[in-house]
């Protein structure tokens, strides 16, 4: 009769297996997290919070006021607007859209607050005056950010003066 390994052994033998197969895998998956974690397109929408606090439009003047609380880690700067009604899209740039103060040297720091003023009274290219179809059917006001394209804010509630 032939003698196999002890039952003792053999207990010690797969805890060691596991044990060694745990480590491979959780070396692989903190490398795999780190890797994936580390692209800046990542870190930068990671750490980019804001949201749009109001939004004002006023039909007399056409200018629209939005307030924009920065909440993540990232200060935020650059600020370009998207207004959508049910007729049209317009997109005022960071040059069109009245900053506040935020540019690229004094950033919106977090847990501050700015408001940013667009006049929206301009024609578009086809002739359509965006400002009067703006106070009666907005739709949608996106709020982009130059500090981390990727990440953006919007807003459906607008309060008509």
């Amino acid at each position: 009769m032939k003698k196999g390994v002890s039952p003792v052994i053999s207990v010690v033998l797969l805890v060691a297996v596991a044990i060694t197969v745990g480590v491979f895998v959780s070396t692989w998956i903190n490398q795999w997290v780190n890797t994936q974690t580390s692209d800046p397109s990542v870190t930068c929408a990671i750490n980019t919070n804001y949201i749009i606090d109001s939004a004002t439009f006023t039909n007399s003047t056409g200018e629209l006021l939005i307030k924009i609380t920065n909440r993540g880690e990232r200060e935020l700067y650059g600020f370009s607007i998207s207004l959508s009604n049910s007729t049209d899209t317009e997109f005022f740039n960071t040059s069109s859209v009245e900053q506040g103060g935020i540019n690229a040297t004094n950033k919106l720091e977090r847990h501050h607050s700015v408001y940013i003023e667009v006049n929206t009274t301009h024609k578009s290219t086809d002739g359509y005056n965006f400002s009067c179809e703006l106070g009666r059917s907005l739709e949608e006001i996106v709020v982009l950010n130059n500090a981390c394209s990727s990440i953006s804010s919007s807003t459906t509630s607008v309060t008509q003066q």
